[in-house]
Formats: C-alpha cells, structure tokens, sequence
C-alpha cells in the first residue's frame, strides 16, 4: 500500500519515513496550490457563514486534491495490485480542533471516506494560526440581493442533474440553487449553458446558479479515479444549504449508477465509485447533522429510477431539444466542438443506451459521439472489455431470478440496511426491479440493433469491434481477465466489510439458529450436528478443524454419497442467500460448509457458535 503524508494550511512536518511521500496542500498564502472558489453568493449570506464551515470546505478541498495528486500506481486495471489502494495521512489547522477530533466525527468521516475510496484516511486537526481569516476569501462575485429558495441540489451539466433541475422548476414550480462543480472550463461552459437556456425560456426567478472551482494549481493532478469527490460536492451542497438556511440538500442521480454493481471483475478504479451509494449518503448525513447540531438530509429522489427513465423526465417535461447539450463524458480533455461523448467510457455508453431505450434518438445525433454505441469499431482491448461486460451484465439481471440476485450480486447486501423505511426484503426487491427495468431497458436497445443492422451483420460488414459484432462473437463474450486476475482484485478491492456469522444449536427443539430469527431444522439440522463436534474440540484446544470423510459423514446421515454432495449444495446457496439479507453477511462456497477433495467435510472455522441469547439484539 502506497503511503502520503499530507501537510496541510502551512503546517510543518517531521522528516518522513524514506517510505511514506509528503505533499503540501494550502488554500491560501503565498505557496497557495489548492484553489477554492465559490461564486454568486449574497454577501450578507458569507458574512453569517460559522468558522465550522469554512473548516469543512478547507477540508473538503484538501481530501478532493489529495485524491488527485496521490498516485495509485497504474491505469491498467491488470497491473493493479496491493498499491491501487492507498494510505492517505493528513495533517489540516482548523478553527475548530476539538469539534473535528471529537471520536463520533473522527469516526464518520473515516468510515464514510475509507467506503468511498477503498483507501485509508487519518487525520490530525491542530488549531490555526490565524483563525480570523476573511470569510470572503473564498467567495467570488458577491450581490447585495437576498434569495429565496426552495431547494438546494447539486448540478454537474449531466442528464440527470438536468432533469432534476427542470422536475424542481418546471413540474414542481419550486426556486432552486444549482451547485455547480467544475474544475475544466469546458465543464463550466456546459452548466451555465443549461441554466442560462433556463433563465431565457421564463424561469430565472426560479434559479440561483452557484459555480464552485476547486482544483489544484501550479502541480500537475498525477491521478485521474477521483473516487472522493463526493465528499467535495456534498460539502459545498450542505455549506450553501446552510448559508440560506436549509436542513437538506439533493443529490439527483439515477439508482443504477448509486448502487453501481460491477460490471465484471476488471471494472474497478473510477468505474467503479460509490459517489452517492446509500451507505456513502448516509455517511454524509451523519458527519452533516454532528456539525449542523441537528439533523441533516441528503435526498436522493431518483434512488428508484433508471438512466431511461429519467431521460423520459426530460423529454415530459418538454426540454428533450436540450438533451444533446448534456454531458456525461468523463474525459472532458478529449471534448470538441461538435463531439463531446468519447462513447467508450461507462458513462458514455450508459447514456447512449439510455436514450435509445427512451427513443430519443433524433434528439442527440449518433455525431455527437466518438464511437458509436452499437457499430462503431473498438479497436482498445479496454474499450471491448468494457462494452461487451456491460451488455452481458444486463444478460445475466434479466435471467437471474429473485432470489438468486443478492447471491449473484453480492455487494448489493451492502446497501440494505440504509434504507430506514424498507425492510431488508422490501430494499432487495426494490434493487432487483430497478436493475430488470434497466438491463431489459438495454437488451431492447441490441434488439432494435439487430433488426436494424441484421442485413450488415449477416453479410459480416460491421466493424469487428462494433458493439453489435462483440455482443454475437462467441470469442469476444467468453474472454476473461487474466488468470491470476481473482487474487490481484483480492488483495486491493475492499468489496464488503463481512461480519462474523454466528449461530446457536437447540439441541431440544432440534434447530440450527441464525440472528433474524432464521433457522434450519430436518435433515439440515442433522447435517450440522453430525460435524459440531468436530467444530467444537478444534476449537476449544485453539486447533484446526479437522474434515469427516465424505462415505463416513454420509453413513452417519444414512444417505448415499451423491445425495450428501447434493444437501450440501442446497444448504449452502440457502443460507448464503438468507444471511445476505437479513444480515449482510456475504458467504462465498466454502464459507459455511467447506469441502476438499479426499479430505471431505467440515464447517467453515470462521463459524462462530454461540447461544441462543446472544443472538438477540440488545
């Protein structure tokens, strides 16, 4: 794991370990190399911004350009090792040390970046040498006016954000402050583009524009996965929604993109962010609500919507003309005049789908794009790879019932329990639907594909590496990362934080019991008390768990062998799928009941058996 040392604000650090690389970071004095800007604000506004705050956004700042600067190592995913996740030391003054080191917040900020990231972060807050900076110093372009406003919400220029935007306004009738992130000048040029269209069609009484420029300045960012920006837009989201007064602030983006699944086992790095993932949200709300001292919300009302259907809130709501003046592109670099879609990037091929699914189409011209979606030639193995894990992800939702989508998809577990007003099954039902709609949503798209390019297809004149060639290529869909791929995407991919599953035996009512009130009892009972005693010895004598002999432990179930292999295959998928739910508990094959060959059977020595009692919840 590569390791930084972050001297923030000016501060001063000790010679570091020969192993552990320092930068500076500062927002402001003469080696200024973090620019922090906030645009179009009331005066009287700042004037009443807390010193909290100001700390928030200098830290917010510090975490987004760190990111930038702290090299992973590699861009390609196959050579991404150990190093891919790092560890990330930072030393920032404040206004506020004893708030900022205060265990509950300390602890928050950790566990919600460290989930965000799949990095490591540390922080020590020292106070400030000068506490009583300006507080204008990060405002630029002030007014005397004061504004209303009905909601607070972050806007990145991309069809979702866009949509949200015209749902506020238009639909609603609401006055909205769009918070607009930009660290390009072709990104700034696509937000005030959007409002401005706005603005000029009757509704610049509804909108307050806020641009925000936060980037580093005079370094070069050597680091392009950017996996904590979300802190960064959250911060400045929820330091204006204070500024006017609010307790909440609204991230619109579509549910597939939150819960963002991999695609495959080599989508990772950027393409693999949990930017507005429920637990990441819920994160946010905590540290929020410690600093605000009361609660904070942070909204999400297209958790439930795919990237299709919020095209379609678009199109009703009568801006379909501007579709095409989005971006989703995430390599702004690459931009022209007239193409601004490299149409490789996840991004880029999500939106295309989403628009042909939504059959608009002649609303954003196939020359808005580098590569077309279905027959435009990939000619980067990347680029495939990329493409075709993408439709047979889709493949694989649509066949995949109920109750094997968490078994299949086992990082989904991880969002069940934030969702407060849902119960485990009810926010499993919740995400299998959202991601049928969208995997069939895609599998129309290739449908209306071939139908259309089926003569080219047949005759074998598409590009080989077009989409639709890819996609009916038997070669091309059964390629798979390299061999050791599994054990490199071990050793960095922090998938979930699995907790320890325990279980209790009721030898009286003859049942194997799990907390949420499941339970085995029959034939699975008995499988389980024919190998406990085993499990038991080794572990009470600190000893590894030995295997019972596949003929022995069938003759004491008095069942043959193949029968034995077959109980256990059933038992397993069972719990794997059950624990997932009520639990979170992501059990791989051998997690419950291990087998090896020769050697037989055994319960899993990660297993941890306990009473009935300690399985209720305090």
């Amino acid at each position: 794991m590569k390791q930084f040392e972050f001297a923030c604000g000016g501060v001063v650090l000790a010679d570091a370990d020969p192993d552990v690389q320092q930068l500076t970071l500062d927002v402001q004095g003469p080696h200024r190399n973090v620019n922090l800007k906030i645009s179009d604000i009331s005066r009287s506004m700042v004037s009443n911004v807390p010193d909290l705050l100001l700390d928030l956004l200098e830290i917010a700042a510090y975490v987004y350009c760190a990111d930038q600067r702290a090299s992973r190592g590699s861009d390609k995913l196959t050579l991404a090792g150990s190093s891919w996740r790092r560890s990330m030391h930072f030393t920032i003054p404040v206004r506020n040390p004893e708030i900022w080191s205060g265990t509950e917040l300390s602890s928050a900020l950790h566990t919600t970046l460290r989930f965000l990231s799949d990095d490591s972060y540390d922080f020590v807050f020292v106070a400030a040498p000068n506490p009583f900076v300006e507080k204008n110093a990060y405002f630029d372009g002030l007014s005397d006016g004061v504004i209303d406003a009905d909601e607070i919400a972050l806007f990145s220029g991309g069809i979702d954000s866009y949509a949200g935007a015209l749902d506020t306004v238009i639909a609603q009738g609401r006055k909205a402050v769009l918070v607009g992130h930009h660290s390009a000048p072709k990104v700034f040029s696509i937000q005030r583009e959007l409002v401005a269209n706005l603005g000029g069609v009757g509704f610049a009484n509804r909108l307050l524009y806020v641009p925000v420029n936060i980037t580093n300045t005079g370094v070069n960012a050597t680091e392009s996965t950017q996996r904590s920006r979300s802190f960064l837009y959250a911060s400045l989201a929820f330091v204006i929604a204070r500024m006017f007064g609010k307790t909440a602030f609204t991230f619109f983006e579509n549910g597939v993109v939150s819960f963002n699944l991999p695609i495959a086992r080599d989508v990772l790095g950027s393409r693999a962010t949990r930017t507005t993932h429920p637990k990441v949200i819920r994160g946010f709300e905590i540290i929020f609500s410690l600093l605000a001292g009361e609660q904070i919300d942070v909204r999400t009302p297209y958790i439930w919507l795919t990237k299709k259907e919020v095209v379609e809130r678009i199109l009703h709501n009568g801006f379909g003309h501007m579709l095409s003046r989005t971006v989703s592109c995430a390599h702004p670099r690459g931009w022209t005049k007239t193409v601004r879609h490299c149409g490789a990037c996840s991004q880029c091929i999500d939106r295309r789908f989403a628009v042909l699914a939504a059959g608009a189409e002649d609303l954003e011209p196939v020359t808005d794009y580098a590569i077309d979606l279905l027959t435009g030639d990939r000619s980067i193995d990347e680029q495939v790879r990329m493409a075709v894990a993408y439709v047979k992800f889709c493949q694989s939702i649509v066949a995949c019932e109920k109750g094997q989508f968490v078994v299949q998809n086992p990082q989904v577990a991880s969002a069940f329990k934030y969702f407060p007003d849902l119960s485990c099954d009810q926010a499993r039902d919740h995400i299998w639907d959202l991601h049928r709609r969208h995997a069939t949503d895609v599998l129309s798209v290739i449908e209306a594909g071939l139908k259309l390019h089926g003569f080219a297809l047949a005759r074998n004149t598409l590009a080989p590496g077009s989409l639709l060639s890819l996609c009916f290529s038997r070669t091309h869909l059964d390629a798979s990362p390299i061999a050791d791929y599994d054990q490199q995407v071990g050793e960095f991919m922090d998938r979930l934080v699995r907790p320890l599953c325990e279980f209790a035996v009721d030898t009286q009512a003859k049942r194997i019991w799990f907390k949420g009130g499941y339970y085995l009892e029959g034939t699975n009972f008995k499988l389980i008390a024919a190998l406990i005693e085993n499990h038991r010895s080794a572990k009470s004598r600190m000893a590894d768990v030995p295997f019972i002999q596949t003929w022995k432990l069938a003759e004491t179930l008095e069942i043959d062998e193949d029968s034995l292999r077959h109980q256990v295959t059933r038992l397993r998928k069972d719990v794997a799928a059950r624990l997932a739910v009520d639990q979170g508990i992501v059990l791989q094959k051998n997690d419950f009941i291990e087998n090896q060959p020769r050697e037989g059977y055994r319960l899993a020595p990660a297993l941890r058996e306990v009473t009935r009692a300690d399985l209720q919840p305090a």
